[in-house]
C-alpha cells in the first residue's frame, strides 16, 4: 500500500460534504481495495463499462487513527537529511 496516497485519499474522503469519495482508474481503485482490506475505509468497487471505479463510503475508526498517526510522523529520513543539509 502506498501510505502517502492512502492518507491523501482518506483526507479527501473526510473533506467531502457527505463523506463519499468517488475514484476512477485501476491504480486508485486498487489502492482503495487495499485500504478496505486493511479496515481503513468502507468502500464499494465496481466497473462502468471498461473503467474501474471505487466509492469510499466512509472512513473507519482505524482510518481515523491512521490519519492521526500519519499526520504526527516526521518526514522520511531522506527528506530529513536533505532538509538538514540545506540549513
Amino acid at each position: 500500500m502506498n501510505l502517502t496516497l492512502a492518507n491523501s485519499l482518506l483526507v479527501a474522503a473526510e473533506e467531502q460534504p457527505y463523506g463519499f469519495l468517488n475514484v476512477r482508474g485501476a491504480d486508485l481503485v486498487h489502492q482503495v481495495e487495499l485500504m478496505a482490506a486493511a479496515g481503513l475505509v468502507d468502500a464499494s468497487i465496481g466497473h462502468a463499462g471498461t473503467e474501474a471505479y471505487a466509492v469510499i463510503n466512509r472512513v473507519t475508526d482505524s482510518g481515523q487513527a491512521f490519519m492521526r498517526a500519519f499526520k504526527n510522523q516526521p518526514p522520511p529520513p531522506k527528506m530529513a537529511t536533505l532538509a538538514s543539509t540545506q540549513n
